[in-house]
């Protein structure tokens, strides 16, 4: 029996011809959480690259120390699961060390590479027990007969062959190429093939705040990437796209943190935010904060800064906003808030997914498509945060029409964004 799909009533021999359609199409949204890309200088590693880390990875053998010792992932794994770290410093010299014909030597440059040492034990069967130690603490340790058996380990590679004799050796001459503002310059290049929602940097280098900061903006503007840059203390910026932290925390067992220091959890918890407000949120574990008086907070606010206040025992962010507030009839107020940014930000990065993904050189436009495409806005982008209550709109009012050109298609879409509740008026009449 012969079957398949059909095109046109052409068939020759008997069979079941089925062709599956559906009546419209089924197009998806974006998920809206993302990842926080941390850049940061490390002894240990590989340099010049962005990895993809979740709380789970052995810290000590990617960046060579562990999560409690790498403040700024640390921080950010209390607001997201998504983290993407870069090694600004430069690939420098690998430590080594040598007990002929036995070497041992680093898998990465970097002066982290002095800490480790390497024995060699010999067995009475004639097998060799090689350990690697890292910063004092055993890595590694394997049984061999032979330098061939003999594996590279996640700290140190093997080569020459397997002493006569009980060794020990201390790699030395690992040496780090500290990050310049050329480094910098790299990072936010290599940024371009990266998916990402939030960067977050804390340094002192306004040089490097205005590079980022110009590069966010480039993103927006020119490339439709909705990426958020979060720094400190720089609300120089006047962007919604760019976030300053104006002070710092201090965390339970009295760890004080300065504000490039305690951005990361803040960056991390926007990344991981959807349609739902910072304000007022609770840093986690913090149990007080560089407390400023009330003049200086209302100032701070004016001035586009978040700031952390302790509130009821714990320490909240006062207000989640950002550094616009050159304010037009074109850009309101509506833009110096980060929540509405963010509604703002999946509304387009969903209508662009729709459109590039199902529709460009896909449908006609004529009316047919162009109401297909209106369709799927509603369905795929506008009733989710409808029903999230971020927004609320007319479908009267949306229009979708042919361009100036055949090619082209114009889309104006009326809605009403919904802010959290914040401040409250109340009267109470005393009878």
């Amino acid at each position: 029996m012969a079957g398949g799909t059909w095109e046109t009533q052409n068939k020759v021999r008997p069979g079941a011809y089925v062709n599956f359609e559906t009546n419209s199409l089924n197009a998806t949204g974006l998920d809206s959480k993302g990842s926080v890309v941390i850049p940061i200088a490390l002894d240990w590693g590989e340099s010049g690259k962005f990895i993809k880390v979740t709380s789970n990875n052995d810290f000590k053998q990617l960046f060579g120390k562990t999560l409690s010792e790498l403040t700024p992932l640390r921080e950010a794994f209390k607001g997201t699961g998504q983290v993407i770290v870069y090694n600004l410093n430069g690939t420098g010299e690998k430590a080594t060390a040598t007990s002929e014909p036995f070497i041992a030597t680093a898998n990465y440059g970097g002066s982290d590479g002095n800490k480790i040492s390497v024995t060699v034990a010999i067995g009475l069967s004639g097998s060799s027990t090689v350990k690697t130690f890292f910063d004092g603490s055993q890595v590694d340790s394997q049984i061999v007969t032979t330098i061939d058996e003999l594996k590279s380990n996640a700290f140190v590679s093997f080569s020459g062959d397997l002493p006569s004799v009980d060794v020990t050796l201390t790699l030395v001459g690992g040496t780090t190429v500290t990050a310049t503002n050329e480094s910098y310059s790299n990072f936010a290049e290599g940024l371009d093939t990266q998916d990402f929602k939030v960067l977050a940097v804390g340094t002192e280098d306004s040089s490097v705040k205005l590079l980022l900061t110009l590069k966010v903006k480039e993103w927006r503007e020119q490339q439709g990437k909705n990426v958020t840059l979060v720094t400190n203390d720089y609300n120089t910026a006047d962007f919604e796209g760019v976030v300053s932290v104006i002070n710092g925390v201090t965390l339970t067992g009295n760890e004080q943190l300065t504000a490039k220091e305690s951005l990361y959890w803040y960056a991390a918890a926007y990344a991981n935010s959807i349609t739902n407000s910072l304000t007022y949120t609770e840093y986690p574990g913090a149990i007080d904060c560089e407390r400023k008086m009330h003049d200086e907070i209302v100032q701070a606010l004016k001035d586009g800064h978040i700031i952390y206040t302790f509130n009821n025992e714990s320490v909240v962010v006062e207000q989640d906003i950002n550094t616009f507030r050159s304010f037009t009839t074109k850009k309101n107020q509506d833009f110096r808030k980060n929540k509405l940014v963010r509604i703002m930000d999946i509304i387009q990065n969903n209508v662009q997914h729709v459109f590039t993904s199902y529709f460009i050189g896909k449908v006609d436009n004529n009316v047919d498509g162009r109401n297909i495409f209106k369709q799927q806005i509603i369905t795929n982008v506008l009733d989710p945060l409808e029903q999230r209550g971020a927004l609320s709109y007319d479908v009267s009012e949306l229009d979708v029409k042919q361009g100036q050109e055949k090619d082209s298609v114009v889309a104006i879409l009326p809605v009403t964004l919904a802010d959290s509740m914040e401040k409250l008026y109340m009267t109470v009449k005393c009878k």
